[in-house]
């Protein structure tokens, strides 16, 4: 069989030539401008018109922007494409008219980990989702709105979004994908019911969003009663769409990947992959029997994840196709006939985008719309700047509500305005939170500390949240809030608070432990706040409660007291940083001034103060500087019960034993330097790096053999799904050493 084929294959070129003078002419759909709009004939062409289908294939489906860059050079006409999945978005760009030189461009200006990660960068996250991150520094996020629950997809899909808005914007108004400068389909897979859809018209962007949305990677895309997800599932090449859009003759692209050995099929996640791969193969292999020719691009070293090789993707797909020239140039038009070819599609590309006149907005209540107009507003009666547009829509779902939003343009009334799609979280809020905490600053000593934080929103009003953390190990806890703003819009709030604990605190000089305590709290307060936006928030409280530490192990290094405590608080905090874990970039500032009118062990009042300062700088691509300062001191009162501020931990003189410095004033200025060493798969976390730092610093009235103690330290650390994870070391004088891992915060 596989012979018979290849003989009709080569004998095709001549076929084809002989059927050129009595091949029926297929007339170029109508577009507003067009003649044939208006009724008028169209000359019958001498050609066979031609139709290419494209495969999908995740990274290796951009194989097929380097196929068509070599029809170009070569004049081979499309005259109709239709894909499925990534086959699907190079299709509809290539449609819309950008050539293959324009997707390449695109494509490699991409932050490819951005796009799957999807997550909203740190900068763009609402002042109280930063909290979230700088608590629970991890990707564990769940729904608890149905139960405790995962998203319908580990990707909303926001970014890839933003981009095929972008993109697709222009063709708004096109009744049909006919009117196209190249005639496209895509097909999506109904989940509803159960059978492929073709997109031909409608929203150009919700079919390209639909073909590509890979189940349980990529939400579903709802569409009325229809659950699209990827077309992939039942047509992964989709000839017969492309023959049934009108095309003479089929050119299938097809991506060869790799056998699978029967040794590596081990796990639960391989059996499912590959039975996946054997479905889509038997759906091929169907689909390449259609076609007239196939250009099969070898891509059995790569993977559907490979976004960073799409250089070396591309350019596989262009030698495919070269591979192909003896046939695929019976195709080739002359010159006069490719410039009218070219002009034929230029006259159907749309670049125009008409000022919005008003602004839309779907999927949001009442008073999340509200609070959205105010942020879109500037956008009405303007030329659409979409890359500011893409920058107010992320942050948007930076709030914690919505999973994902995009645009279009719409017509209302006469008027062409600006519609804005929300898609709400379908399991969220409430939203359940966890987070682990492994503390090896000591060898021969590990803690372990497991939290979860509870997040329940509009409790007490739009906006107003109240959050819980419980936490079990080193610590026993449990910690709440009340957050409320004034109004809906307000900046001002107020947020009444409780807390109790029961942790673990250790004293060693060096590698040697001096002391175990458990220090008992509870505190209850409230605080009156203003946000300054996303970046930097100012509170001011009072809280009472009670103070207990009792020894449990050791000699005594701190006064065992017991009784009530009484405190006013002021705290601010900025952070212009870009990361909650491993900032690379920005500026965090955070103080707190607490005036003590009551505390076991003290029969005055005292005063408090701690300033951090951190500073983020990137020198090259991969690497950064950093540089932090932080100090405290009580203003000179030597009578507080207890000491205030504690040195000695990793990376806070980590050279030193844990808590080994206690007292009433103190200053630590750390510098250092962060460099990627290799970036890890999208779902299991970001980056490795290495990372350094000089310490040096003083706790007054406290002598340890040093002056003024000093350390370098190193290390490597991974940003992983569950949190960082860092393991190095540190040197220091005075005889100071130690190896230490952390699993949780580290800066």
């Amino acid at each position: 069989m596989r012979r018979t084929l290849l003989i009709l294959l080569l004998l095709l070129p001549s076929l084809l030539y002989a059927q050129q003078e009595s091949a029926p002419a297929a007339p170029p759909a109508p577009t507003p401008g067009n003649p044939a709009a208006a009724g008028a004939k169209i000359p019958p062409r001498s050609r066979p018109r031609i139709g290419v289908a494209l495969e999908g294939g995740g990274a290796m489906g951009l194989a097929h922007i380097g196929v068509l860059k070599w029809f170009e050079e070569h004049h081979i006409p499309v005259d109709y494409v239709a894909g499925t999945s990534m086959g699907g978005l190079v299709g509809g760009f290539y449609a819309t008219g950008m050539n293959p030189d324009e997707m390449q461009t695109l494509i490699e200006g991409l932050d490819w980990r951005k796009i799957l990660g999807d997550r909203t960068p740190y900068e763009d996250l609402s002042y109280r989702r930063k909290e979230d991150q700088r608590a629970y520094p991890n990707s564990l996020l769940f729904g608890l709105r149905h139960g405790l629950s995962a998203p319908a997809g580990l990707i909303a899909g926001h970014q890839i979004g933003l981009l095929i808005d972008r993109v697709t914007l222009p063709y708004y108004g096109v009744s049909s994908f006919d009117e196209m400068p190249v005639p496209f389909r895509c097909v999506a897979t109904d989940l509803v019911s159960r059978k492929s859809h073709v997109f031909a018209d409608g929203s150009l962007a919700l079919a390209l969003r639909a073909t590509m949305s890979i189940p349980g990677a990529f939400a579903p895309v709802h569409d009325g009663k229809a659950v699209f997800v990827d077309g992939g599932l039942l047509d992964n090449l989709p000839t017969d769409v492309v023959r049934q859009m009108g095309a003479e003759i089929v050119i299938a692209v097809h991506l060869e990947t790799a056998p699978p050995e029967g040794e590596n099929i081990q796990s639960a996640f391989t059996v499912l992959d590959q039975s996946l791969h054997v479905m889509l193969e038997e759906s091929e292999l169907r689909s390449l029997t259609q076609a007239d020719a196939v250009v099969s691009v070898p891509l059995q070293e790569y993977h559907t994840v490979d976004y960073a090789k799409s250089e070396q993707i591309m350019q596989l797909g262009y030698e495919a196709a070269n591979s192909r020239a003896r046939l695929l140039e019976a195709f080739a038009l002359g010159d006069a006939d490719w410039e009218a070819y070219l002009e034929t599609r230029k006259a159907r590309k749309r670049t125009e985008v008409p000022v919005p006149q008003f602004i839309k907005i779907e999927g949001a209540s009442a008073n999340g719309e509200a609070i959205a107009a105010r942020y879109l507003k500037s956008f009405q009666g303007k030329p659409l700047d979409t890359s500011k547009l893409d920058a107010v829509l992320t942050r948007m779902t930076g709030v914690g509500r919505y999973d994902s939003a995009g645009y279009i343009l719409t017509q209302q009334n006469g008027q062409t305005g600006l519609l804005v799609q929300v898609v709400e979280k379908n399991d969220a809020p409430p939203m359940f939170q966890p987070a682990f905490e492994v503390d090896g600053s000591q060898s021969g000593n590990v803690d372990f500390t497991m939290g979860t934080r509870f997040t329940f929103m509009d409790v007490a009003g739009y906006r107003s949240e109240w959050r819980t953390d419980i936490l079990f190990g080193n610590t026993y806890g449990a910690q709440m809030e009340l957050y409320c703003p004034f109004t809906a819009e307000s900046r001002w709030f107020f947020a009444p608070r409780a807390d109790a604990s029961d942790t673990t605190f250790q004293i060693y000089a060096k590698n040697d432990p001096l002391a175990d305590y458990r220090i008992y709290r509870i505190n209850i307060g409230g605080d009156l706040g203003y946000g300054f936006g996303r970046f930097s928030e100012l509170r001011f409280g009072y809280e009472v409660g009670s103070l207990n530490t009792k020894l449990r192990l050791g000699t005594p290094q701190i006064p065992a007291v017991e009784g009530r405590v009484g405190r006013a608080r002021l705290h601010y905090l900025l952070d212009f940083t870009d990361d909650p874990v491993i900032p690379r970039r920005g500026v965090s500032v955070e103080s707190n001034f607490r005036w003590t009118d009551h505390s076991p062990g003290t029969s005055e009042s005292f005063p408090s103060m701690d300033l951090k300062i951190g500073y983020f700088q990137p020198i090259t691509k991969p690497a950064s500087l950093f540089l932090e300062s932080e100090g405290g001191t009580t203003f000179g009162s030597a009578n507080t019960g207890i000491p205030q501020f504690f040195l000695g931990s990793p990376l806070h003189l980590s050279a030193y034993g844990q808590n080994e410095f206690q007292g009433n004033q103190y200053y630590l200025f750390r510098a250092g330097f962060i460099h990627d060493l290799l970036t890890l798969p999208p779902f299991v976390g970001k980056k490795v790096y290495a990372v350094g730092a000089y310490e040096v610093g003083k706790m007054y009235g406290v002598t340890t053999g040093s002056n003024l103690p000093n350390d370098v330290a190193a290390g490597f650390l991974a940003e992983t799904a569950v949190g960082p994870f860092f393991i190095g070391g540190s040197v220091g004088d005075s005889g100071h050493r130690k190896w230490f891992f952390q699993l949780g915060r580290v800066f």
